[in-house]
């Protein structure tokens, strides 16, 4: 796969890669912000989707510029990335998933910023409400870091909510996501290399998704197991050990960090305590996936878009639809 013969000269100058995490309404709200992006020349949008999700194929009528990726069989998210990537065209190919709104000058500042040397680019994630104590929780698990105002400058992390890639950075990295994109893995190869990620405020999404306890739980071991088994991939059993029994603390840890967050960027009118009981319970839970991750040196085995998502409140139709 070579990345480098992909472009052309009418290849558009930005490529955007959505990725179904939550279902058909959350895509809809995404991909209507999107289509109101200002300030950007024409850009690509692709969702990749394996074929079991209905979602995407009723959708492509609603959404006639889009470039719907359909694959046999299910896809982890990982492979999902890695797919979208593998047909870009665009000279930056940016990344989001479907339950994040970006703002309306998502794509011209993500351009603009590209014109700087940075291999990556990420952004903020800012909460849309009211909503539940779990996904208040849910985001402050994951998203914390990332929550406005964000530092801005060279970074260690970004997410892959609001992330872009220059062509060569992913040229560079092809082999680690040939078959399954984690942007971890990606972004810590790029800085051993020696390039410089940016994290800025200005490129923004807004991210809401209703989880239930069940799904939510599920969710947070699957990831944490997801994320120990690429911090010690091909490390030795005595490392893997090491990491094993240091996530004994890692839900303090966790609940500290969330704290810091919230603290450190003076967000007061978030939360956080009502959201104390969830996080306590969540974080355990990563921890566990942590040691599952770490004591196999793999990812859970279905850690993929769910067959069917509910219909989420306040979240519109496309119109015409049933």
């Amino acid at each position: 796969m070579d990345l480098s013969n992909k472009a052309t000269a009418d290849a558009p100058s930005l490529s955007v890669v959505v990725v179904i995490l939550a279902g058909r309404e959350y895509l809809v709200r995404c991909l209507a912000a999107l289509e109101k992006q200002q300030d950007v020349a024409a850009f690509e949008i692709i969702v990749p989707h394996d074929e079991t999700l209905e979602a995407a194929r009723l959708l492509e009528h609603r959404f006639q510029g889009v470039r719907f990726l359909a694959h046999a069989g299910r896809k982890t998210f990982a492979e999902l990335r890695a797919a979208g990537f593998a047909v870009a065209r665009g000279d930056i190919v940016a990344l989001t998933e479907d339950h994040c709104s970006p703002d309306k000058k998502w794509c011209a500042t993500i351009l603009e910023l590209h014109r700087g040397p940075w291999a990556a680019v990420g952004g903020s994630v800012d909460k849309r409400g009211p909503d539940t104590t779990l996904n208040w929780a849910i985001y402050l698990s994951d998203f914390g870091r990332y929550m406005n105002p964000v530092v801005e400058g060279p970074a260690g992390y970004l997410t892959d909510c609001n992330v872009s890639y220059k062509r060569a950075s992913l040229h560079a990295t092809v082999e680690l996501w040939r078959k399954e994109f984690h942007e971890t893995t990606v972004n810590w190869a790029l800085q051993d290399q020696g390039k410089q990620l940016l994290l800025s405020r200005r490129v923004i999404v807004r991210q809401q998704r209703k989880l239930t306890w069940s799904y939510a739980l599920g969710e947070r071991y699957r990831f944490g197991r997801l994320f120990a088994s690429t911090r010690v991939a091909g490390a030795s059993m005595v490392k893997r050990l090491v990491y094993s029994g240091a996530s004994a603390i890692l839900p303090a840890i966790l609940l500290l960090r969330v704290f810091r967050n919230v603290a450190g960027k003076r967000r007061w009118d978030v939360p956080f305590l009502r959201t104390l009981p969830a996080l306590v319970g969540l974080n355990f839970v990563w921890a566990w996936g942590e040691v599952a991750g770490y004591m196999t040196g793999r990812a859970a085995p279905v850690l993929r878009p769910p067959l069917a998502v509910r219909p989420a409140a306040g979240v519109a139709e496309p119109a015409g639809r049933a």
